[in-house]
C-alpha cells in the first residue's frame, strides 16, 4: 500500500476522522503528521524485532569498497545483522568467524617462541581476504587477510537485515513501506491504535480500542519473528567436526 492509501485507510475507516467540510475550520482530531509518525514507528519496530527487511542490492548498504592494507570497515547505520559477505569477483561467501578467530594469527598457528616477545613487531602480510567478523557495538566489519593491491580493487558485497532507510512522509505519497506488503495493514493498526490510546480528550472505550490494536501489532511482531526463525531452521549438512546426520 502507498503512504497515501495507508493514511486514507487509517483516517477514514479506522478513525473516522476525515470529513468534507463546506465551510469552517477543520475538525480533524489526528493530523497526517501524527499518523505518519506512528506509521514510521511501527515499521521500525517490526523491522527491528522481526528482521523482516533483507537486502542484497542497495549499493550504499550492501557494498563496501576495499582499501589496501585496511582490515576494519564501518558499515551502514541501518544494518541490524550481516548474513553474508562476498568478494565481488566470486560466487563463494567468505567465512564468518568470531572475534577471537579473526585476530591476526590464530593461536594454534603460533610456533615461534619470539611471537610472545612484545619487543618484536608482528606484521601481517596482505593478501586475498577469506574471513570476516562483525562488531555491532562499534559497527565495524573486520576482514582477514588485509587486502593487497589486487584485492583492493574489489568490493565486498553484503547480504544484510536492516531498518527502513527513509521514513514515510507527506512529501512522498506514492512511497510504500519497506516491510513486506503482508504487514502493511498491521502498521495501520499500530498507528490508529496509538492515536486513540495516546489522546486524552476521547472516551475510555476508544482508548481501550486503541490499546487493543497496539497489542495486536505487538503480537504480530512476535509471530513474524517466530516465522522467520522457523524458516531459518534448516539444518546444515556439515559442521566443523563431522557430518550432522548420523547416517553419513
Amino acid at each position: 500500500m502507498k503512504t497515501s492509501e495507508l493514511l486514507e485507510h487509517i483516517a477514514g475507516p479506522m478513525l473516522d476522522d476525515r470529513a468534507e467540510l463546506l465551510a469552517g475550520a477543520s475538525d480533524q482530531l489526528f493530523k497526517d503528521s501524527t499518523v505518519l509518525r506512528y506509521l514510521n514507528e511501527a515499521e521500525r519496530r517490526l523491522a527491528r524485532d522481526a528482521w523482516v527487511i533483507e537486502d542484497t542490492v542497495t549499493p550504499e548498504v550492501c557494498e563496501i569498497t576495499l582499501a589496501e592494507n585496511i582490515s576494519n570497515y564501518p558499515f551502514h547505520k541501518s544494518i541490524l545483522h550481516i548474513k553474508t559477505a562476498r568478494l565481488s569477483d566470486t560466487d563463494v561467501d567468505m567465512v564468518r568467524v568470531g572475534y577471537d578467530d579473526n585476530r591476526m594469527l590464530a593461536m594454534t598457528q603460533v610456533n615461534d617462541p619470539g611471537f610472545w616477545d612484545i619487543n618484536i613487531a608482528t606484521v601481517e602480510n596482505p593478501g586475498r581476504p577469506s574471513r570476516y567478523s562483525t562488531d555491532m557495538g562499534t559497527r565495524i566489519l573486520r576482514i582477514r587477510l588485509k587486502p593487497d593491491a589486487t584485492a583492493a580493487l574489489l568490493k565486498l558485497n553484503l547480504s544484510v537485515v536492516r531498518l527502513p532507510l527513509a521514513p514515510m512522509s507527506e512529501d512522498a505519497p506514492d512511497k510504500e513501506p519497506e516491510v513486506p506488503e503482508e504487514y502493511h495493514l498491521q502498521l495501520a493498526s499500530f498507528a490508529a491504535g496509538s492515536c486513540l490510546a495516546n489522546t486524552a480528550d476521547i472516551d475510555a472505550e476508544l482508548r481501550s480500542l486503541g490499546r487493543a490494536w497496539v497489542a495486536e501489532f505487538v503480537a504480530l511482531c512476535t509471530k513474524a519473528k517466530q516465522d522467520r526463525q522457523r524458516r531459518q531452521q534448516s539444518m546444515p549438512q556439515f559442521r566443523f567436526g563431522g557430518w550432522v546426520s548420523g547416517d553419513c
